[in-house]
């Protein structure tokens, strides 16, 4: 650690996802060290009931330990029930801070407050939480370009895909001229459980005992979070100021045998006026279509640009650890350009 650089990192949600994050740097974090020349050193933790923080570095380990007996409050000799995220923020002395809190469509919180908390103190942010993206994108980039800092969110457009990087920087000089995108596991699952002849409610059930789908799974079969994602997509990668009344969604509730098969896509469809048309909702996908044939536990998409045609990227990933993975990428990112 001597030779390393050292950055701190605040958790703003401690649920799957954050837990996920520290798990890998419990078990990673000299593999780390020794590739990247960085030790992520986690000093604050919060999750609904309370939290920790010490500007020295907590184990990661313990982290997990104690959210898996209840919560990170629970912190050996640290601890503190009632906790909240910014306090935790302010005395973190963190460089970055991870926002993965629960997904609110309706005013953001407390993402929101906990991003633009970060970004106004100088802190980079790299969040996981769609919701403050969605309802405030242009603030949020604008914040942390007056501030300086990163704001990175890849973990929003698919998991692990890497969806930003390969439209805004792999694809940079093409236009593109359509997106089709299954950034939705839940829905995709459940599709291909129907279109292989289970009714939705059996498909619904075996997707929540695989814990692919919540308990209240409206945002996903709806289409709320796909079309989420694509406000996301549209803001960063097309450069249009989406919104979700934006988007035409159609979700998957109301499907018979008779309509299948069928595929849940988010489609942005560029015109000639430049702007791009957006939906989400099933689609029957011909049989050449790179996302014809995905399988149940997978998310892909499709850019198809003038200069290079189509490019199709696909992850077969269950669980929120792809996700966490997503979250380190961009905290690597950052350190990179902190570095030079």
């Amino acid at each position: 650690m001597a030779d390393a650089m050292r950055v701190r990192i605040a958790l703003l949600g401690f649920g799957p996802v954050g837990r996920s994050f520290a798990e890998i740097v419990a078990d990673r974090a000299s593999e780390l060290e020794r590739r990247y020349g960085v030790w992520l050193s986690i000093t604050a933790a919060v999750d609904r009931t309370g939290g920790v923080v010490d500007p020295d570095g907590l184990d990661a380990g313990l982290l997990v330990q104690a959210k898996r007996a209840g919560s990170v409050a629970g912190y050996p000799g640290k601890g503190r029930l009632g906790l909240g995220s910014l306090e935790a923020l302010s005395l973190s002395h963190a460089d970055i801070a991870l926002e993965a809190t629960s997904v609110n469509l309706k005013d953001g919180e407390p993402g929101l407050t906990h991003v633009r908390m970060a970004l106004s103190s100088g802190r980079h942010v790299v969040i996981a939480n769609k919701a403050p993206l969605v309802l405030a994108y242009p603030e949020l980039l604008s914040l942390a370009r007056r501030y300086g800092v990163a704001l990175k969110f890849s973990a929003t457009l698919g998991g692990s895909l890497p969806t930003y990087n390969l439209g805004a920087r792999d694809l940079a000089g093409c236009v593109i001229e359509r997106v089709d995108a299954i950034l939705n596991g839940t829905s995709h699952y459940i599709l291909s459980r129907m279109n292989a002849g289970d009714p939705y409610e059996t498909a619904l059930r075996e997707a929540q005992r695989l814990e692919i789908a919540e308990r209240d799974p409206r945002l996903d079969v709806e289409g709320w979070d796909a079309a989420s994602k694509l406000v996301i997509l549209a803001n960063s990668i097309l450069n249009i100021p989406a919104r979700l009344e934006d988007i035409a969604v159609t979700g998957i509730t109301h499907l018979g045998r008779e309509d299948l098969p069928l595929t849940m896509l988010g489609v942005a469809l560029r015109r000639p006026d430049g702007g791009y048309t957006l939906k989400v909702g099933p689609e029957r996908l011909s049989q050449d279509h790179p996302l014809a044939h995905l399988p149940p536990l997978s998310m892909g998409i499709v850019f198809h640009t003038d200069l290079v045609g189509p490019m199709a990227i696909t992850v077969n990933e269950r669980g929120p650890k792809p996700t966490a993975a997503a979250m380190l990428r961009d905290v690597l990112e950052i350190v990179r350009k902190e570095k030079k």
